[in-house]
């Protein structure tokens, strides 16, 4: 029957509008109108998979990148967005250990899902693109949204590893000495990095915050710096939980800051530093919702316990 009315259907001179008006000939396009439908969003959403956020700890564990290729260390780095494999690979040419510690093997090399991060940590509704956030994509993608190419880099003595564990003063005078005599070896990039997009991609941004700091504690990151990596800030020195608590409390809107006002009235979450440097406790306030992360050290190292507190207008 469906043989039938295909072929009536395909030529008006074999009688296909008579066919058609049967309700068997019906019954069969419908179904074939349905099975066209169901399989349509996988056919049109096949072209985009280029543009899907890849793993980032498949990413490095496959030598694609080395953690500071993309943005990792563009808040460190700013304005620049490409760095040489040397900067990337021995951040201690640059911006030390510890750093390197925090933003890559503790946090970025670990992150076994494709969220997206912030290019930067900037203050609450900072819209240029350094206020977005980011996830490396296939060469192949064409909607970067203002994102750009890996660009294709150059190899460096492997002989720098073995010297990687010298003191910075010694290592540095030595690392350049022996970079001066190298000739290096095209490393061709196949990743671009894009700016996500709210809806198609998974932004951190969008995590409600108790998943944000428990995805920082299974990763055993710094939770201090997770948070600042998913979500936008009030800027300390000159905005601190001190100057916003009393109005936090009261639930005073008119006494909060306009960005503590808009992220609460959006729901969306924000980072108020409890220090003024920035480098220990935080609130995290999402909508009428407030979040206690402290920084406790020990003998067996710094702790970052949590908890959601009272809400607005009940601390």
């Amino acid at each position: 029957t469906s043989r039938l009315c295909r072929i009536a259907g395909s030529d008006s001179t074999m009688g296909g509008p008579a066919a058609d008006a049967s309700p068997t000939c019906r019954r069969a396009r419908l179904r074939i109108v349905a099975v066209l439908l169901a399989a349509y969003p996988v056919l049109s959403s096949s072209g985009d998979a280029a543009c899907d956020c890849l793993d980032w700890k498949q990413v490095y564990e496959s030598g694609r990148s080395v953690c500071g290729e993309g943005l990792e260390f563009y808040e460190i780095v700013k304005p620049r967005t490409n760095v040489s494999l040397i900067e990337a690979a021995f951040l201690r040419l640059g911006v030390g250990e510890f750093l390197q510690h925090e933003f890559c093997t503790s946090f970025f090399q670990r992150m076994d899902n494709t969220h997206c991060v912030n290019v930067g940590q900037f203050p609450y509704g900072t819209s240029e693109w350094y206020g977005q956030q980011w996830c490396y994509v296939s060469a192949a993608c064409t909607e970067l949204n203002g994102g750009q190419p890996v660009a294709d880099k150059e190899s460096y003595p492997s002989v720098l590893h073995w010297l990687s564990h010298l003191p910075t003063k010694v290592f540095d005078p030595l690392a350049r000495a022996i970079l001066s005599r190298y000739t290096p070896s095209p490393l061709p990039r196949d990743l671009s990095w894009k700016l996500c997009t709210k809806g198609r991609d998974k932004r951190l941004r969008e995590m409600a915050p108790l998943d944000v700091l428990g995805l920082a504690k299974r990763l055993d990151a710094i939770a201090g710096f997770v948070t600042k990596m998913a979500y936008q800030r009030l800027m300390p020195p000159n905005q601190t939980w001190d100057m916003v608590r009393d109005a936090v409390a009261s639930g005073d809107i008119g006494s909060m800051p306009p960005a503590l006002v808009q992220a609460i009235a959006g729901k969306e979450a924000i980072v108020i530093d409890v220090d003024p440097e920035g480098h220990t406790d935080q609130r995290i306030v999402r909508g009428t919702e407030v979040y206690e992360l402290d920084k406790g050290c020990n003998q067996t190292g710094c702790h970052w316990p949590y908890r959601r507190g009272r809400d607005v207008g009940e601390l």
